[in-house]
């Protein structure tokens, strides 16, 4: 999908990046990611001010030169003036998004089950519970959609620690499900328990 000017919109952070998380630790966790990237950018934007000022330095002295010299002293402002214009454009859509990505740690950080450990720590404490759920999402779509699991997909799901108490009961209980209910029904008996779009909304 299109991303004019950002590096995701709000709709696909909130719906698509962090909505795609199982748990509110793994979606804290995602925003994390985004917001050091955006931050990232936003440094960045100053160290290309400085060497924007530089080069009008030198521009500026090609002015001073011969006829050549003061034509390739023209193109170099008029073309540093062009990427002024967009590295604006594109700095304060890197603000834009960082207030939005700030705004979604602030809502599910109080959700979140490891928030008294350190990042690093509180990251990978997440990663048992939301592999799971996402192994278990990854069979449901594969349930409601083929009717069966790939060979692949459930080597992977008997890796996971939970499989035997957890995840394979959950198997169970949906192939039950499709065999009594209609797909609408289905996606509503399918609803996660953690749904970040909502944080916001609420």
């Amino acid at each position: 999908m299109y991303k004019i000017h950002r590096q995701n919109h709000n709709f696909q952070i909130a719906y698509f990046i962090a909505g795609a998380c199982h748990t509110a630790d793994g979606a804290y966790a995602t925003l994390q990611g985004l917001r050091e990237e955006r931050l990232s950018a936003i440094k960045n934007y100053a160290v290309a001010e400085l060497k924007t000022k530089a080069s009008i330095i030198r521009a500026n002295r090609l002015l001073l030169g011969t006829d050549d010299e003061r034509l390739d002293g023209e193109a170099e402002l008029l073309e540093i003036e062009n990427n002024r214009v967009v590295s604006q454009v594109l700095f304060d859509a890197a603000n834009d998004e960082l207030l939005f990505i700030e705004r979604c740690i602030e809502s599910v950080q109080p959700l979140r089950q490891y928030k008294d450990l350190p990042d690093a720590e509180a990251h990978e404490a997440a990663q048992k519970e939301e592999w799971k759920l996402d192994l278990i999402k990854r069979a449901e779509n594969s349930l409601l959609t083929t009717g069966t699991i790939p060979t692949d997909h459930y080597d992977t799901m008997r890796m996971h620690p939970d499989f035997i108490t957890e995840i394979l009961p959950r198997i169970d209980e949906i192939l039950v499900l499709v065999q009594t209910n209609t797909p609408i029904q289905m996606a509503q008996l399918l609803q996660p328990k953690f749904s970040f779009p909502a944080l916001l909304i609420n």
